[in-house]
C-alpha cells in the first residue's frame, strides 16, 4: 500500500495582496481550507507549512519554518521533517484558485522518476503544485534552504512535467486577481 502525505504551503506575508490571502473566501471557503480539503482527497496526512489558522478540516497539522518568513523552500523542508516516512508527497500552494483540479491532474498521472509537476500556460514548472517521491524530495531540501529559490532546489530532480490549463495553476496573489475570481 502506498503511503501518501501532503504539504500545503501556507506561510508568507501576502504583501502583494495586502491582507492574509489564505483567509480569502472563494465559494464559501477560505483558500487554505480549499487547499487542505483537496489535499485530503489524495493524502492520509496533511501538514500546512505556516501559522495555525482556524477553519481547516480536522486532522490537519501545522508547522513553521525557522525562522518564520524564510521562504517556501524552508516551509516545505520543515513540513517534510514533520512527516512520518512514506512513499509520496503532494505539494500544493495554499493560494491556488482550483486546488482540487490540480490534485486531480497530479493524482491521475503515473509517478515515474522523482515526481511530476504542473506546467503553467506560460511554460513555467510549478514546483509548488506537484507530486513527489518522498525520499528524493527530502534529499533535495536537506541543509540550509532558508531564502533559497524552490526551482533551484527542485529543478534538478528527475520530474515529469504535465501541462495544465491556466485555471488549474492560477493563484491569488493580488487584489485584482482575487476580484476577478470572485474571492472576498
Amino acid at each position: 500500500m502506498t503511503v501518501r502525505h501532503a504539504v500545503v504551503l501556507g506561510g508568507g506575508r501576502s504583501s502583494r495582496m495586502g491582507a492574509d490571502k489564505l483567509a480569502l473566501r472563494l465559494e464559501g471557503e477560505s483558500l487554505l481550507a480549499r487547499a487542505c480539503a483537496a489535499a485530503l482527497t489524495f493524502a492520509d496526512h496533511v501538514v500546512v507549512a505556516g501559522p495555525e489558522r482556524e477553519g481547516v478540516p480536522d486532522g490537519i497539522s501545522f508547522v513553521r519554518e525557522d525562522p518564520p518568513f524564510s521562504g517556501p523552500a524552508a516551509g516545505l523542508a520543515a513540513a517534510l521533517d514533520a512527516l512520518p516516512a512514506g512513499d509520496e508527497v503532494l505539494v500544493l500552494a495554499g493560494d491556488l484558485a482550483l486546488p482540487q483540479s490540480a490534485v486531480d491532474l497530479l493524482a491521475a498521472e503515473a509517478l515515474e522518476g522523482d515526481g511530476v509537476v504542473l506546467r503553467d500556460e506560460e511554460g513555467w514548472p510549478q514546483y509548488l503544485c506537484g507530486r513527489y517521491r518522498q525520499e528524493p524530495l527530502t534529499r533535495a531540501l536537506a541543509g540550509d534552504v532558508r531564502d533559497v529559490a524552490v526551482r533551484r532546489l527542485l529543478g534538478p530532480l528527475n520530474l515529469a512535467i504535465l501541462s495544465a490549463p491556466k485555471s488549474v495553476t492560477e493563484d491569488l496573489d493580488t487584489p485584482g486577481q482575487a476580484q476577478r475570481l470572485g474571492a472576498e
